[in-house]
């Protein structure tokens, strides 16, 4: 995965006190950043006045920046400052210097204010380059920076039907998908299932079977009580929608399942989880991009499931079974059972992990809304797993009362889809809700 792009200045006034600094404080943050691991673009010199910051501005847009970064070495005029703004199209930080007779921490509030009221984004840091704490900041708003300029690049397939329709507007598509595509800058395209299915009768025994067989070796084959004819359907319909991505260059997809093709696409999704593949088999759009995102953000899967019963501090979330099958404690616990006439579905029981994000994306044009809190799991019993279906099933602590956060979500309108995702990523969630603009929801 490559790196975030950051472009840095450092700006300073011939009227102001400190502007002497700005080489040192230059070579500083650029030693620090790259050693966060991102690449630095950085315009060496320092930018005194509009003609120098005119060839910085040229110099980054050949470089195309996820993130901007405006070193205040000394106060500026707002109208330098306005020059990078209104020609390098990405997300900002303004970055003061602690040195009082600058004035810096105050031009950054100062245009803080100007962009503020604009609709602006932007983030803010104070202190010097030194300082681990700062770095960090930069370079995970850097990373969520990156997210939100590549949400534009994001293809989506819709996998079922989508018959032409309409009552006063879209035909082929839905108003919602136009909202969605505006907002969220994603690509969404339809394909039929019976493009997938056709795909999968031309696949060769031979070779669906040495797939079978390649997935056992590589320990990505649980416990199985399906029909070897529903392993081997399972199979086809993996190598099949893989040749569906190629294809139409995608880069997830959302899949009808329940009820017409129940267990269709449940084992090829997890099998696809484990490759860093979003196979969404709910026909969930929404959660296909959110999973896209938090991939980007962290590489590994990301479970989905809703909310089976409440006790205590706990919710007890459950799924047909879709999930990667690395979400186990340990792969002897992931079962693969039948679901209809030739599907099957994935039973995994999620194994516990002290920091656990979960996230929810629902909403329209104008009410989009993300659930983001921070949890953990603990570990399940193999009665429980059995009480809960034999299919995926999660324990998730709320550190608070279920029943007061469950009444939270309703409160705020809060669907039921639940995605759950290994670490803590709240923090650029949040940031990534703010460049788009919709609102965070946290319980």
């Amino acid at each position: 995965m490559s790196k975030p792009k950051v472009a840095l200045v450092a700006m300073a006034s011939q009227f102001e006190s400190g502007g002497q600094r700005a080489e040192e404080i230059l070579k500083g943050v650029i030693k620090h950043l790259e050693e966060s691991g991102l690449e630095v673009n950085a315009y060496e010199k320092t930018v005194w006045d509009p003609a120098d910051a005119f060839k910085a501005v040229d110099y980054f847009i050949k470089n195309q920046p996820d993130l901007l970064v405006m070193i205040h070495v000394t106060w500026v005029l707002d109208s330098l400052q306005y020059i990078f703004i209104n020609n390098i199209k990405c997300p900002v930080v303004l970055w003061g210097v602690p040195y009082p007779e600058t004035f810096s921490i105050g031009c950054v509030q100062h245009f803080g204010s100007i962009l503020w009221e604009h609709g602006y984004q932007y983030k803010y840091v104070y202190g010097l380059p030194q300082d681990v704490t700062l770095i960090d900041k930069v370079s995970k708003y850097a990373g969520i920076a990156r997210v939100f300029n590549n949400l534009s690049k994001i293809r989506i397939a819709l996998i079922g039907p989508r018959q032409t329709w309409r009552v006063a507007g879209s035909q082929d598509m839905t108003s919602e998908e136009w909202e969605f595509s505006k907002k969220f800058r994603t690509t969404i395209i339809h394909v039929e299932m019976d493009e997938i299915l056709e795909r999968a009768k031309k696949q060769d025994n031979s070779v669906a079977e040495q797939t079978l067989s390649n997935l056992k070796k590589e320990q990505r084959i649980g416990r199985t009580v399906a029909g070897k004819e529903n392993l081997l359907y399972a199979a086809k319909i993996y190598l099949a929608t893989k040749e569906i991505f190629k294809h139409y260059t995608l880069d997830a997809a959302a899949a009808e399942c329940y009820p017409k093709f129940s267990g269709l696409m449940n084992l090829p999704s997890s099998w696809l989880a484990d490759e860093g593949i979003v196979l969404d088999t709910e026909g969930d759009i929404g959660h296909t991009v959110l999973m896209t995102i938090l991939n980007q953000l962290k590489p590994g899967p990301t479970a989905l499931a809703e909310i089976g019963s409440m006790a205590g501090n706990t919710i007890y979330l459950a799924h047909e079974g879709s999930s990667a099958h690395s979400l186990t404690e340990d792969i002897s616990q992931v079962q693969i059972s039948a679901s209809g006439e030739s599907g099957c579905f994935v039973g995994t029981p999620l194994k516990a992990m002290p920091e656990v994000t979960m996230v929810n994306l629902c909403g329209r044009e104008n009410s989009y809304r993300m659930l983001v809190t921070k949890v953990s799991t603990e570990p399940v019993t193999h009665q429980e797993w059995v009480d809960g279906g034999s299919k995926f099933f999660a324990k998730v602590n709320l550190s608070g009362e279920a029943v007061e956060k469950f009444n939270k979500m309703l409160s705020e309108g809060i669907d039921h889809h639940l995605l759950l995702k290994e670490g803590d990523l709240v923090e650029q969630l949040v940031d990534l809700c703010d460049l788009i603009k919709i609102k965070i929801v946290e319980i």
